[in-house]
């Protein structure tokens, strides 16, 4: 059973890492929260504010 844990917990750690690269490199940012996303959207959909605003590379 050891084995098995560790690979979860090795894939929890690359999702995780993952998701925060992809956030970092996200061209697009809510104003209220700060929240980052791929594609640009009327409202955050992490807060539901309006206002989202492209990031300059």
């Amino acid at each position: 059973m050891g084995v098995f844990r560790e690979l979860g917990r090795r894939v929890e750690q690359f999702k995780a890492d993952a998701e925060t690269a992809a956030e970092e490199n996200a061209p697009f940012r809510c104003e209220a929260c700060g929240a980052r996303f791929d594609e640009d959207h009327e409202r955050c959909p992490d807060c539901g504010a309006e206002g989202t605003v492209a990031l300059d590379d």
